[in-house]
């Protein structure tokens, strides 16, 4: 099969002073400090004017949250902020009263960034730096700091677009996606792969879960112990991934990119470097000019430690342009 025509590679940064607006209590390690050290990591690049905070006027963002979660879900989120600072679903989900706001941005500037990329061309490839984070939310239900699923929503809307007829979806956060997973693991349109620590929480993600039905063989999870690091992160990509991508020939590639699993993190128990991250980055990038036009969306996850974040995603950032 003849390689597809390559673009040049154009990477654009999407974040929002909204997502600053999601406020939770002291101590709390998903917080909006973790939105200054990853642009932080973006300036270390040199990659400063490549952000954008706008967002695209014509996307529908409450019409893909509505394909992604169930009935009333996003109802139900936005009634409870407006009462401001409790807890809603679980003790790791606080919100306040912009934290609906910021959710709902998170996904606008998502898909916005995937506008870009794979409708107007904008972009080859994008970071998204927002918060909340999303792949544990499932379909009527937060957790894990996560409220919508925003990689989830991008790959629905990429399924619309024509000439999308299949999505891979990497996760490397030290923590099972399981969210993202139990969306998609009935079909066959949307491969979900995930590195991560296992056993840990949220307790999924163990080898024997590879979807079912028609979506049957269409999950990977590479469980791995805690204390793992670069050799094992990168094995996994190289040896398992990297061939999975190749058989499947995607024509979207995105990358739920946690950066907690990294050395110093300190809630993942990993030994992750900078550097992995940016190899692992280098081997999607290669795969995605293999099979799509060197087109990759990549989302901000996990990443609790502020210098490990920073480095994390210099690396990650100059590993796509």
């Amino acid at each position: 099969m003849p390689a597809p025509n390559r673009l040049p590679p154009m990477l654009r940064i999407h974040t929002h002073p909204r997502f600053r607006a999601h406020e939770v209590p002291p101590g709390y390690p998903e917080n909006a400090a973790r939105l200054d050290a990853a642009l932080h990591g973006v300036h270390r690049a040199g990659l400063d004017g490549t952000v954008i905070t706008s967002l695209s006027p014509t996307i529908e963002t409450g019409r893909i949250i509505a394909k992604v979660h169930s009935e009333n879900y996003a109802k139900e989120l936005e009634s409870a902020c407006h009462d401001g600072f409790k807890l809603f679903h679980s003790h790791d989900n606080p919100i306040s009263r912009e934290s609906y706001a910021a959710a709902t941005t998170a996904v606008a500037s998502a898909l916005t960034a995937a506008e870009e990329i794979w409708e107007s061309g904008k972009a080859t490839r994008g970071f998204v730096v927002a918060r909340p984070p999303g792949h544990h939310a499932e379909r009527a239900e937060a957790m894990g700091f996560c409220f919508f699923n925003t990689i989830a929503c991008v790959a629905e809307r990429l399924r619309e677009l024509p000439g999308i007829e299949r999505v891979f979806i990497l996760d490397w956060d030290v923590h099972h996606g399981n969210g993202t997973q139990t969306i998609f693991e009935d079909r066959d349109d949307v491969y979900y792969a995930s590195i991560h620590r296992y056993p840990f929480y949220p307790g999924s993600g163990a080898a024997h879960e590879i979807g079912f039905g028609k979506g049957r063989g269409f999950t990977r999870n590479i469980p791995l112990s805690g204390g793992a690091g670069d050799t094992a992160f990168v094995d996994a990509v190289e040896t398992t991934l990297l061939p999975i991508i190749d058989d499947y020939r995607p024509d979207a590639i995105l990358v739920s990119a946690g950066f907690d699993a990294h050395r110093r993190d300190p809630l993942g128990g990993m030994r992750v470097s900078e550097s992995a991250y940016g190899l692992m980055t280098r081997m999607v990038v290669a795969a995605a000019e293999r099979h799509c036009r060197g087109r990759v969306l990549s989302l901000l996850e996990g990443g609790y430690d502020p210098d490990g974040l920073a480095s994390s995603v210099e690396e990650h950032v100059v590993a796509m342009t």
